[in-house]
């Protein structure tokens, strides 16, 4: 005879198996949830191998970081479909490289602080928009309650320790000190930002405990979010230059969920004959992963040339001519992602 603590954990195990995952259990695991293994491998280089951060940067930029922009592009500029429904937002998307370059010229310091910041909310923005296709693979329907708790755990997660490290004047990417306006420069700042992030995990505790005594709790979603929420803290509490190596931790593991997305979402619509261009239906085949990611590190390294010619030409230092190159194509990525990450029957289907 079954005891009822047999009873619960075959009902556990049973919800587990039955998930519902977004692909399987064995692709969600692999390349969105476990795969935080990736912040390690920054951290690697620059602590066991002994390289500098501008190798680190250089290294991830060139493997990861590049393709998962570039990436983004087959989905919006070379998409037909995208570029009839949202043509104000390509258009708009060429005013970037020039506030880029104004900027890069103008006030450095403050065209690295706001691509930081609307960096880390594009990560969390990714995580986000897994979690709620999540929810909508999950049957019945979810409050708007449970969803703010969720969000607001995640993207509060990055900012307690970050805060600390901002008003002591302690951020730093590359030799660039982050701004930070002087009346924020206060411990009260951080108390509110904790204080924030404490009461919505605290939220999210309890929120699950009640889902699962209910049986409505979604296993693989909480477990992206406790490993999320997890890194974030453990990234934050690095200081000095391990500070920018540990975010860029963050940034390896965003850009391989990126580029998995991307791939599974390019077949999925490939399947369902929604791209129009040839050349993508081409590059979104099954089993064309290796070519699709090929493309994108060439086009990586094709900005590298750029970069000599921006250098070449313009006179600026090697570091502005990085920058305005590379955060040209880093923000519109931003920008159109904000798009595509609203886009949830892409992943979604029927």
């Amino acid at each position: 005879m079954s005891t009822p603590e047999a009873v619960l954990s075959n009902t556990l195990w049973a919800t587990w198996e039955r998930g519902p995952w977004l692909r399987s259990k064995h692709w969600d695991l692999t390349f969105l949830t476990f795969s935080g293994v990736l912040v390690i491998i920054p951290l690697f280089l620059y602590e066991l191998i002994g390289t500098s951060a501008t190798f680190v940067n250089l290294f991830i930029a060139g493997v990861i970081g590049g393709p998962h922009m570039y990436a983004t592009f087959f989905r919006t500029v070379l998409d037909e479909p995208f570029r009839q429904r949202y043509r104000w937002l390509l258009l708009s998307s060429v005013a970037i490289p020039v506030l880029v370059a104004i900027g890069a010229v103008w006030h450095f310091r403050l065209l690295v602080t706001l691509f930081f910041f609307w960096a880390s909310v594009h990560v969390l923005h990714q995580i986000a928009y897994i979690l709620e296709c999540y929810d909508r693979k999950q049957q019945g329907k979810l409050q708007c309650w449970s969803r703010c708790i969720d969000y607001a755990v995640v993207f509060s997660s990055l900012y307690p320790m970050a805060t600390y490290h901002f008003i002591h004047d302690n951020f730093t990417i590359g030799t660039t000190l982050l701004l930070f306006p002087s009346f924020l420069k206060t411990p009260l700042i951080v108390y509110l930002a904790t204080g924030f992030f404490v009461l919505a995990l605290l939220a999210f505790i309890a929120k699950t405990l009640v889902e699962v005594r209910l049986g409505t709790v979604h296993y693989p979603k909480i477990l992206l979010m406790t490993v999320t929420i997890g890194l974030a803290l453990l990234i934050t509490s690095y200081s000095g230059h391990k500070l920018e190596i540990a975010f860029q931790g963050f940034n390896t593991w965003h850009s391989f969920q990126y580029l998995a997305l991307t791939w599974y979402i390019s077949t999925l619509r490939q399947q369902h004959g929604e791209i129009a261009s040839p050349w993508v239906q081409r590059l979104s085949r099954p089993g064309h992963f290796g070519v699709f990611y090929g493309v994108n590190v060439a086009l990586t390294f094709g900005a590298l040339v750029l970069i000599g010619m921006v250098f070449w030409l313009s006179g600026l230092s090697f570091e502005h001519s990085y920058y305005i190159v590379v955060l040209s194509f880093l923000l519109m990525h931003y920008y159109h992602d904000h798009v595509l990450f609203t886009r949830f029957a892409d992943l979604v289907r029927a």
